[in-house]
């Protein structure tokens, strides 16, 4: 089954400042034992953010859908609590999963881009990119499992899912 998730992850304290910038912007829920929310980085909450501080520049590897203002954005979100950033895009013939994790105003993590259909993807579960940044979030699998599922991210194969069937933070 195709998937095109692109999200932020953290506290909404970290994410406030993207519902401040767009109205477009939405925090949910996906796992009841956690205080952790998603926020699904569509297109009109990138082109708002792009329309009140500019694009920055595209890195060359295309793999993560972040601008430099996007990544600049996020580490000024994340003096506030940890956030992180998680990306799949999978089809026929891709499996890209990236993450990058900001921590005080820094880049803490990544961002870092794994085929899981390459040489690379047969890489221990607890050390793909988002497991990783999860993790540091603190969302813990037991054995046998991964953050990604323990978290919720598996029910959901793209934003547009996530908007129709996750709990909405209210207030």
């Amino acid at each position: 089954m195709p998937s095109n998730l692109s999200l932020f992850v953290g506290l909404p304290v970290a994410l406030a400042p993207f519902v401040t910038l767009s109205g477009a912007a939405r925090l949910y829920t996906l796992h009841a034992d956690t205080d952790l929310v998603v926020l699904p980085f569509d297109v009109d909450v990138q082109d708002h953010l792009h329309a009140r501080f500019g694009t920055g520049d595209w890195p060359e590897d295309q793999s993560l859908a972040l601008s430099t203002t996007d990544q600049t954005f996020a580490a000024d979100c994340s003096r506030h609590a940890p956030l992180a950033y998680l990306q799949c895009d999978t089809d026929d013939t891709i499996a890209l999963q990236s993450a990058a994790l900001w921590q005080l105003g820094r880049l803490s993590l990544g961002p870092t881009t794994l085929d899981m259909k390459g040489a690379a993807g047969g890489r221990a579960v607890t050390l793909r990119p988002i497991n990783v940044a999860l993790r540091a979030l603190g969302v813990i699998a037991a054995v046998g499992s991964d953050e990604f599922t323990v978290f919720g991210l598996n029910a959901y194969a793209d934003n547009a899912e996530i908007h129709a069937r996750a709990r909405p933070v209210r207030g």
